[in-house]
């Protein structure tokens, strides 16, 4: 095992996430509310979100919003998808809303760039009022927060339900907004509690030399940022996502003892998918870590399960790497170590 100080370690976002969380939704919860009046007051027709990976994931999350909620077209787009084939319709009645944390990536970077020649609107959500792209879009969001994941979640929900709630009013989405505002006390009490639980799992699957990663419904977006993009970038770890409903269309063949798997379980509709899927590994194998909402949720809604399961899987790979010797700050090739 690594001999480490964690307070060290940028990857492992615990220790501020509760005060960044509570300072964006005190500074950066009004000025979203002005984005989506203009929103309205353009009478945007389709709203498009440009990212990559980890933001890529907190806006898929967002869209689901959009698509279960409300008859707003809504599509999220990777930065050189957006460019390489993007949108036929993109001119004054969409909005482009571009989240980058560090606001170098190119890709995305020319994608507003892009979407202000066609007269979208443009809005970015990035770290810092200085990075590259906050002048290149027409509305920014510095949030100035390390916990991109929380953050990136936090601004793409309130921005969505705020003008959902605009065009179409929904009861339910009214109480998922409600509930975003309960999510500090949730996630405090879930960071000290569950470290010693997210070691031991750790410990555990630091043994594996690759993960299935398991989900459906709002947490889909959540396992492929934790099974691919974590997995592979901080922990070095091979990693794949598969999808619970097409669990057996496929993957169904690749069990048997020594496969490894994590299931993150819902309580919204899509539970029993991700269940049966459960049910069948676990007669094939012991290698099953299960997190599930259920034991975390704290009456908070289904639909913001991904803001809180993201704490255990966060104490998880931490410790899954750091029993594996590897500091999950170490790249190889990642910050142009090595050209990509």
């Amino acid at each position: 095992m690594l001999d480490i100080n964690k307070a060290d370690v940028d990857f492992l976002v615990t220790e501020n996430m509760i005060t960044e969380v509570n300072c964006s939704i005190e500074r950066d919860v009004p000025k979203l509310k002005e984005i989506s009046d203009e929103m309205l007051n353009r009478k945007i027709e389709r709203v498009y979100f440009v990212a990559c990976g980890s933001p890529l994931c907190a806006a898929r999350t967002a869209k689901l919003l959009f698509d279960r909620y409300s008859p707003i077209h809504c599509e999220v787009y990777s930065g050189w998808e957006f460019i390489d084939n993007g949108p036929f319709v993109l001119g004054p009645n969409t909005a482009v809303v571009a989240i980058t944390d560090y606001g170098k990536t190119e890709e995305v970077i020319q994608s507003v760039e892009l979407a202000r020649q066609k007269s979208a609107m443009t809005i970015v959500f990035t770290k810092k009022a200085t990075n590259p792209i906050a002048s290149v879009g027409e509305f920014l969001v510095a949030y100035e927060a390390e916990c991109i994941w929380e953050i990136h979640l936090l601004l793409s929900y309130v921005l969505s339900i705020q003008f959902i709630n605009k065009v179409m009013p929904n009861i339910e989405l009214e109480r998922i907004y409600e509930d975003l505002f309960k999510l500090p006390q949730v996630l405090e009490k879930l960071v000290t509690e569950y470290e010693a639980t997210g070691k031991e799992l750790g410990k555990k699957a630091s043994k594996w030399p690759m993960i299935y990663t398991v989900a459906a419904g709002p947490l889909r977006p959540l396992a492929y940022k934790e099974g691919i993009i974590t997995l592979m970038e901080f922990t070095w770890t091979h990693g794949s996502m598969v999808e619970s409903g097409e669990f057996r269309h496929g993957p169904l063949e690749i069990v048997e003892e020594g496969v490894p798997f994590i299931f993150l379980l819902g309580t919204d509709e899509s539970r029993h998918t991700t269940e049966r899927a459960i049910r069948f590994v676990k007669k094939l194998t012991k290698d099953v870590i299960v997190i599930d909402y259920r034991e975390f949720a704290n009456g908070l809604h289904p639909a913001l399960s991904p803001f809180v399961l993201f704490v255990p899987m966060e104490w998880i790979c931490y410790y899954l790497s750091i029993y594996k010797d590897h500091n999950p700050d170490d790249r190889r090739y990642y910050g142009g170590l090595v050209e990509y």
